[in-house]
């Protein structure tokens, strides 16, 4: 009777943490449409600041992107998670790079457009990369990832 209950729970917890991550996923996609539309309607408006609007419509593009590949990953280990299956710390380990990578490339491109550099902060973020690749690399050396059933 309590295994039951526990996997009722956990099925339901799965179902929720799925649902959330795929309305975040069509919020992500809704907010860049809408963000394009609002470029081209700018850009279209005022045409003597059309670089500024270029710049905001493919960083909101990018942004985006690379926001809805994370979560992406996210939904993937928390669905491989649940069901057991597969290295399921090499997918949150995935999912943080990913998330990171994303960080470093979002703020390289502030520093393109608004000429603004926090090195400290990039250097942070390659230092985190490194730590969570070298992670990566030995747990699938040394086979500790495997979730073993």
């Amino acid at each position: 009777m309590e295994k039951q209950f526990d996997k009722k729970f956990i099925n339901i917890v799965s179902l929720l943490l799925r649902s959330l991550l795929l309305i975040a996923f069509v919020a992500v996609i809704l907010h860049m449409f809408i963000g394009i539309y609002y470029s081209v309607v700018g850009a279209v408006n005022s045409p003597s600041s059309i670089e500024t609007y270029i710049y905001s419509f493919i960083d909101i593009i990018v942004e985006d992107s690379l926001l809805a590949v994370v979560i992406f990953e996210i939904y993937e280990s928390v669905v491989e998670f649940f069901h057991g299956e597969g290295d399921t710390i090499l997918y949150i380990i995935n999912g943080a790079i990913s998330f990171t990578a994303r960080e470093i490339i979002v703020t390289v491109f502030t520093v393109h457009i608004f000429r603004i550099v926090n090195v400290y902060e990039i250097i942070g973020f390659s230092i985190l990369i490194f730590a969570l690749v070298a992670s990566r690399y030995l747990l699938v050396i040394s086979g500790a990832g495997k979730n073993e059933l």
